[in-house]
């Protein structure tokens, strides 16, 4: 376990705190006082953010995989085969430092199709990658296919009516039954269960990027959930959902990750490779009246040194409620028990929201309106 509290973040309001943000906004609500997401704002706030530090970004990433190493006994890596999780995999082989296992997630069973959205880049990018890293060290890879888990979680009776308060943003399918993975899988269980450390670690973010009256800075969002439920964040698990990047533990890694990009966008702007007018979400500079923004992939060669483009990427879901890992859910009979034990969560969770925390009142596909850190500036 961390040494911080509340390392996932945590909604307060007055003296209260709480790990469901659906539960903050009904109490929020019904008292008319504001929500603050505090995330691990006495750390951050407590270090310099306009110092870059001296380390180089592959020593931060070896220095925070072995942190993880000496703190668990069983490290579980989750991983797409993407820029962030594929760093961290590089992280552990390329300094040595021994990964328990490695785990990608699927969805054959539900869609019959190996080149659909979601298994097309595990089957073509994660496991060749995964492959190749093996023949640098033995740890074990394991595929683990969502559809039997989704359809028990949301067949299970006890799931079936409180599910929405265990998630912050994400309540897609796939995303809400994860939480019930180490139940599913057998070694894990036998591995909690014999008192050892287990965690699971994501590759929760890449430095949100802003540039604000000339100066640039770094936020927080509150994303996390698609990495840890209320539960974990509570700590009410007997396994720790660890994030790699974004972690009191090691502020200096997203301080020098955010110094690097800083440092970048103080060239020639509209000249800059992988540097457009077309908004990616991640960084942006203000330049003569227009914000520039910088690409994923942009941001991945720089952040990664070990990672090179190309491969099959399936992308971010377009919506965080109705994600395409879940079209084969979404095609079931409406009488299907699981799928409707996860449309009155739905149902009941637009309901509950306010306008004010909707992103679109008249369009439920577009979500809930994201939570913001201060601003940590960088100059």
């Amino acid at each position: 376990m961390t040494q911080y509290p509340d390392p996932l973040g945590v909604y307060r309001i007055s003296n209260l705190k709480f790990y469901s943000k659906l539960e903050a906004i009904e109490f929020s609500t019904r008292t008319g006082q504001p929500i603050h997401w505090d995330f691990n704002e006495a750390v951050f706030s407590s270090y310099d953010w306009t110092k870059e530090p001296s380390q180089s970004l592959s020593e931060l990433y070896r220095q925070r995989a072995q942190q993880l190493r000496d703190r668990y006994d069983y490290i579980v890596l989750s991983y797409s085969g993407g820029s962030d999780s594929d760093n961290i995999l590089h992280s552990f082989v390329d300094n040595d430092i021994k990964i328990d296992e490695v785990v990608s997630q699927i969805n054959v069973q539900g869609t019959g199709d190996r080149d659909g959205w979601l298994n097309e880049e595990i089957y073509k990018t994660a496991i060749p990658a995964v492959s190749e890293l093996q023949k640098k060290q033995n740890f074990k890879y394991r595929l683990v296919d969502l559809t039997p888990i989704e359809l028990n979680f949301f067949s299970t009776t006890e799931n079936r009516y409180d599910w929405i308060y265990q998630m912050s943003m994400s309540w897609t399918p796939n995303n809400v039954s994860r939480k019930n993975w180490p139940a599913r899988i057998a070694e894990w269980r036998t591995i909690i269960d014999a008192g050892k450390k287990l965690c699971i670690v994501c590759g929760i973010d890449k430095p949100r990027i802003a540039h604000i009256d000339g100066k640039f800075c770094v936020r927080f969002l509150d994303l996390t959930d698609v990495a840890a439920t209320a539960n974990s964040a509570a700590g009410n698990q007997d396994y720790c959902d660890e994030l790699f990047y974004w972690t009191p533990d090691m502020p200096q890694l997203v301080i020098k990750q955010a110094h690097v990009i800083k440092n970048y966008f103080k060239g020639n702007i509209p000249s800059l490779p992988d540097v457009s007018l077309d908004k990616s979400d991640v960084a942006f500079c203000e330049h003569q009246g227009k914000k520039y923004w910088l690409s994923r992939d942009g941001m991945s060669r720089l952040i990664y040194p070990a990672w090179t483009p190309g491969g099959v990427v399936c992308g971010k879901p377009p919506s965080m409620i109705f994600s395409n890992r879940d079209t084969w859910f979404f095609a079931m009979q409406d009488q299907h028990p699981a799928k409707q034990a996860w449309t009155m969560g739905v149902d009941k969770l637009w309901k509950t929201l306010p306008s004010q925390w909707k992103n679109n009142p008249k369009d439920i596909t577009k979500g809930v309106k994201l939570c913001i850190s201060p601003n940590y500036w960088l100059e």
